[in-house]
């Protein structure tokens, strides 16, 4: 069997306990110390060789009484030295990543010294002056979506949150101090309501909403369980030295009479004032004095439990001394409005992991709660280190590691995973885009000489030494380069996609592909580009043809246009301006006739009836188009020149010979006209016979 020290160091006095675990909690002795002056405020040492004469004091007086020879100690912070914070951190990727281990640290060291800095924003303390005790994950994203594992993701940005617990550096510095100074070790260290909660709350009623306030002499602390879990803790800077300063400003006496006419309430007290003037207090007297004081304390703690609960708790359990104030525990069921025998005072005798019901009084919960802790090895060992030369004090849970140091001394996480270079925010037609720096250099991490990393696990007296490492290069990012990182706007034409060019405005102002963007610059991209300049810009001609030509001695021009272009299904006949999303569909045009360039209408149609061989023949006869002298057929390809209408046009024979099938029966045609011989060129009028024949 164990022997097992566990010591409470309170504002009011140190109470000390040893004992031995074999089924049950066996005490071999007890010791309680009031400070000789008011050497503690708040639960913070203020006198560390007064608080170590009444440590040693407690010590000799267990050593006495368990026979043990008394060198190690288990001990408790309280609860109102406790801070919980909660912090969110962020990296963004410039490109689709893996999500390493190198990637979750940084971003989880990263929330945690968030968090550090929302507690020195809250306390308006030095931060660093707060040792990180333990971390934990609420939430991961990966591109701002919940994910329960980042490891093995791929994303352009992972976030976290976290909540993160602190305790400050002078209460645990303080508290070793005076163990040390009282020849003592601390070989662990808890925190008074866990301790407290541990022994009294066991784990299997838990499902219930308990609410434990350890009423002291310097704060009201108190920690809440629900649902199998422990909920939050919170304090009230309200107790028992309220009660003790309201007796001393009501019958003007020092600290100590005030204390003594407050423990001894039930009886008759009478004394003198710092006046030297005798007076009598009563209980009814006594009542009516520290009543209002009583109300406030019971209000603050009512507040805070709604505060961290949400809604009146099922039970109250009240430990510590200033839980025996009068009429306390009625107030406290007044304000929360429960029953009031659902609020109890607890005592050590009410404990069933102790052997022996000999320690009477709720002050003893929190140090049996101590050695209770001490024997299951719940709580942090105070070890020390040297980082880069400097000595320094560290809470070892088990498993300490370089990277626990290093969260616990303040450094910033950029020291060790390298700062990264400037990068920037610009507003790009309305949507943000960030532009991340470069990732810097990481620190280079040793261990007693050794190359270490993070995960090393270190020990009391291990000397680490960080070299810093190197901040990352601002990032450089022109139009160009901005350009290249953008979806560029884009058409089709047909069915081939091209990119628009663009025109980039910064903060309104026009510029070149070369210029440099600048954090919180206001980007617009826009398109503003004729069909026709863009269709030059992909090789293809749509400028119209102008001909020239004369038509009966005047000058014409006709301008022809060689395409049919189509954007989104109609035909545009004018130029326009085109848009993202376009689709153009271009089709070429045949080439112009004689009869479409000099008019529809040109050459007037007549029509005569002749006989052809005894069959009657309508034949059509019309203008005469000729150009620079030689006769043109309208359906003709047209070409620039001198063209001329001859409006005094005979119908000739041969006219008759287009109108006609004559099949070929020798080998010489013969022609006659009225039974006259004839030639091609021999003119014909209404009414003519006309005899085709061959020999």
């Amino acid at each position: 069997m164990r022997e097992l020290i566990g010591i409470d160091v309170g504002t009011r006095s140190v109470k000390g306990l040893a004992g031995i675990v074999d089924d049950k909690l066996q005490i071999l002795g007890a010791s309680m110390r009031e400070h000789s002056a008011r050497v503690m405020f708040a639960g913070q040492i203020h006198n560390v060789p007064q608080v170590a004469s009444t440590l040693r004091a407690v010590k000799e007086d267990l050593e006495k009484k368990s026979h043990l020879k008394i060198t190690e100690v288990a001990t408790a912070v309280a609860g109102r030295a406790l801070f919980t914070r909660k912090g969110r951190a962020q990296i963004d990727f410039p490109v689709l990543t893996v999500i390493n281990q190198s990637h979750i640290n940084s971003l989880e060291w990263n929330a945690v010294y968030t968090a550090r800095k929302m507690l020195w924003q809250d306390s308006e303390a030095d931060a660093w002056d707060y040792i990180c005790v333990g971390y934990s994950i609420v939430k991961f994203f990966l591109d701002g979506i919940p994910i329960e594992a980042l490891l093995g993701q791929r994303g352009k940005s992972i976030s976290c949150e976290v909540i993160a617990t602190f305790l400050p550096r002078v209460v645990v510095d303080g508290l070793v101090s005076a163990f040390e100074l009282a020849d003592m070790k601390v070989a662990l260290m808890t925190l008074e309501p866990i301790a407290a909660m541990d022994i009294l709350i066991p784990p299997d009623i838990r499902k219930l909403n308990i609410t434990l306030v350890d009423i002291g002499a310097g704060t009201s602390d108190i920690a809440i369980s629900r649902d199998g879990t422990v909920l939050g803790y919170g304090m009230v800077p309200l107790a028992g030295d309220e009660i003790t300063e309201t007796i001393m400003r009501t019958f003007f006496v020092d600290f100590k009479t005030a204390e003594h006419i407050k423990r001894n309430i039930d009886k008759e007290i009478v004394s003198e004032n710092i006046l030297d003037q005798e007076f009598k207090v009563t209980r009814d007297r006594l009542l009516e004095a520290i009543s209002p004081t009583v109300e406030s304390i019971a209000i603050k703690i009512s507040e805070k439990i709604m505060e961290l609960n949400g809604r009146p708790p099922e039970i109250v359990m009240c430990i510590g001394g200033g839980s025996l104030t009068l009429s306390l525990k009625e107030k406290l069921a007044e304000i929360l409005g429960i029953p009031e025998d659902r609020i109890s005072i607890r005592d050590g005798s009410s404990l069933n992991a102790l052997r022996e019901k000999t320690l009477k009084g709720p002050e003893w919960i929190t140090p049996l709660g101590i050695l209770n802790a001490y024997y299951a090895k719940k709580g942090f060992v105070p070890i020390e280190v040297w980082l880069n030369g400097d000595r320094i004090k560290l809470l070892d849970t088990g498993i300490v590691t370089v990277n626990d140091l290093i969260l616990s001394s303040g450094f910033s996480p950029w020291v060790i995973y390298g700062e990264p270079g400037r990068g920037m925010t610009v507003e790009i037609n309305g949507n943000l885009k960030v532009f991340p720096g470069k990732q810097g250099k990481p620190a280079q991490i040793i261990v007693n000489g050794t190359l270490a990393t993070l995960d090393t696990r270190i020990k009391a007296g291990d000397e680490v030494e960080v070299i810093c490492g190197e901040r990352g290069v601002d990032i450089l990012v022109s139009i160009e380069d901005l350009l290249n990182n953008i979806e560029s706007p884009r058409i089709m034409v047909n069915d081939k996609e091209y990119e628009l060019p663009v025109e980039v405005f910064i903060d309104g102002k026009p510029q070149e592909k070369n210029a440099i963007l600048y954090d919180r610059a206001k980007v617009e991209i826009k398109t503003n580009i004729s069909l026709s300049e863009f269709l030059k810009i992909i090789n293809i001609s749509s400028t119209p043809a102008v001909f020239h030509y004369a038509l009966d001695g005047a000058s014409h021009n006709f301008v022809w246009k060689p395409l049919i272009v189509y954007v989104n299904g109609k035909i545009v006949k004018e130029d326009i301006r085109i848009s993202p999303g376009d689709r153009i569909e271009i089709k070429k045009r045949n080439y112009p006739t004689v009869k479409e360039v000099i008019g529809l209408n040109t050459g007037n149609i007549y029509t005569i009836e002749v006989k052809v061989n005894g069959v009657p023949v309508k034949v059509k006869y019309g203008e005469k188009i000729t150009r620079n002298g030689e006769t043109v057929g309208l359906e003709d390809p047209f070409v620039e020149g001198d063209y001329t209408r001859n409006t005094s046009y005979q119908p000739i024979l041969a006219d008759v010979l287009s109108c006609v099938n004559i099949e070929k029966e020798g080998r010489r045609i013969e022609l006659k006209i009225n039974g006259e011989e004839a030639l091609f060129s021999s003119p014909i009028k209404l009414g003519d016979k006309i005899e085709i024949g061959w020999r």
